[in-house]
């Protein structure tokens, strides 16, 4: 599994690359809870990039680019050739979507020009949503 998310990471961090420019933004997801979630990037038109199942305690990190003009986010196409667009970043329990899925909420990322998010999630001990807590790291 860690092989898998460093891939990932690379794969993303080759992208952004690519961008032509444009601001990157380092995001650290992590776990601070004591179940399992299961998180993925959440990209327009229902397609979403998988960032795999983060153990209690373990994280990724991965890097996204930020237009400067109006402050979306996004990563390109691994052709290189278009942006996709982050909607959000979801995690949830990995066998019950339903009703624990939560969200990194982007939108302070998008009206700051920041070089980091750094968002930490949990889901609830007992029963409910994941409950993530971003912070904007700013130049």
């Amino acid at each position: 599994m860690k092989a898998a998310l460093g891939a990932l990471a690379l794969a993303l961090a080759g992208c952004a690359a690519a961008s032509g420019g444009d601001p990157t933004v380092a995001v650290s997801l992590r776990n601070d809870g004591t179940r399992p979630m299961q998180c993925r990037i959440q990209f327009g038109h229902w397609v979403d990039r998988d960032l795999g199942v983060l153990a209690p305690g373990a994280g990724t990190r991965f890097e996204i680019q930020q237009q400067p003009k109006d402050g979306a986010l996004y990563v390109m196409r691994d052709d290189g050739q278009r942006r996709m667009m982050i909607e959000n970043i979801f995690c949830n329990a990995p066998d019950d979507l339903q009703a624990t899925v939560g969200q990194v909420d982007l939108a302070p990322a998008r009206v700051a020009r920041m070089h980091g998010i750094e968002a930490r999630c949990a889901l609830p001990a007992a029963a409910g949503r994941v409950q993530c807590t971003p912070l904007v790291l700013e130049p």
